[in-house]
């Protein structure tokens, strides 16, 4: 991980949401786009708590003092309190990186393409979100699926615009700005939706592009991708990430 030294401030900061229980993810991670890297980065993991499991956090804290812990149950229904409380810590924080992205821990990233469209796609002082953007999705209804939603807790038919929560490419500002707003609008569990709902409240623009990957797709196409999920095992991750390398070089 390259670190910051005097005046430098980071070009990219990473902030992974990851499950409590996947220790290998987070180790892949460090060993490839979180940690190696020829850009001024730092990777920073956020997970929740489950009983039982606390001795060996802060064992892994302790060595790689990358790990912000919740004290929420690791679940489907919070993962959106860790976007929440992302955007708080850094917007009370002293926060000196030019970029910052929020991605799920099962996702393959390219850190200098990241930067390559960051730079081309938000200003400083632009409150703006890139990613890939949905238009038009309707609320699930059906009490047994994942994101069931109640028209009580939800009561149009369709959410606003938002970027799939798994990878959200934005600056400073905008986070600040989410930050603020999050404290007037109630919490859904649908975590992309909502923070589509915050950013709507605010007039946040968002900006698609195609180099954030819906469902993954041929590695031998990753040099030129920004981000692509489907790597929930640690063999798949570093097998791709040498093959980038290797394409790259």
């Amino acid at each position: 991980m390259s670190k910051t030294t005097g005046r430098d401030s980071l070009q990219l900061l990473f902030i992974v949401k990851s499950y409590i229980l996947n220790f290998g993810q987070r180790i892949a991670i460090r060993q490839t786009w979180g940690g190696r890297t020829s850009l001024r980065s730092k990777t920073v993991f956020i997970i929740g708590y489950l009983d039982g499991i606390n001795h060996l956090i802060k064992k892994e804290s302790k060595h790689y003092k990358d790990i912000v812990q919740l004290n929420v149950s690791d679940q489907y229904d919070n993962v959106v309190y860790k976007t929440i409380y992302s955007l708080l810590w850094l917007s009370h924080g002293n926060t000196e990186a030019e970029f910052i992205y929020f991605v799920d821990d099962d996702r393959l990233v390219n850190p200098i393409n990241i930067y390559d469209v960051a730079t081309n796609n938000i200003g400083s002082a632009e409150l703006v979100m890139v990613g890939y953007k949905l238009d038009a999705v309707r609320p699930s209804r059906h009490k047994s699926s994942k994101t069931y939603l109640s028209s009580k807790d939800y009561p149009f038919s369709f959410f606003p615009p938002y970027i799939i929560g798994g990878t959200i490419l934005t600056n400073i500002k905008t986070v600040r700005m989410l930050a603020i707003a999050i404290s007037f609008l109630k919490v859904i569990p649908i975590e992309d939706a909502y923070i589509g709902i915050v950013a709507k409240s605010v007039n946040i623009k968002f900006k698609h592009h195609h180099r954030f990957l819906p469902f993954k797709q041929s590695p031998f196409t990753l040099w030129n991708t920004a981000s692509s999920p489907g790597y929930e095992t640690t063999y798949s991750l570093l097998m791709d990430w040498h093959l980038i390398r290797t394409m790259n070089s």
